[in-house]
């Protein structure tokens, strides 16, 4: 009966060791800073994840849009120079008729 009470009397110590552990609360000023640390780690984890798809995709982008405008830029000439061989036929043809020479 002895060792019961002793065992139950250890039990009943620990329980109550272990109750003072009780945390205490977080004032405004600390629950920030966490917030804050925790915020900052993931917004950098969020840049280098924003820049490593940047450089991914830029390769891609900038090579389309390169395409795109010397394309343009070669309509464009091609159209220039479309205009431009018109207009020196036409002055051909213009100053053969009025030298005579016939032209097809």
């Amino acid at each position: 009966m002895r060792k019961i009470f002793l065992l139950l009397f250890i039990i009943c110590s620990c329980l109550v060791a272990c109750n003072k552990d009780q945390p205490q609360p977080l004032t405004k000023l600390e629950i920030q800073q966490k917030i804050d640390s925790l915020t900052n780690i993931r917004v950098k984890e969020l840049d280098q994840m924003a820049q490593i798809d940047l450089d991914h995709r830029i390769k891609i982008e900038v090579k389309v849009k390169v395409d795109s405008i010397l394309n343009a830029r070669f309509l464009e000439q091609r159209r220039i120079d479309s205009a431009t061989n018109s207009r020196l036929q036409a002055k051909v043809k213009d100053t053969a008729a009025n030298k005579g020479i016939i032209t097809k």
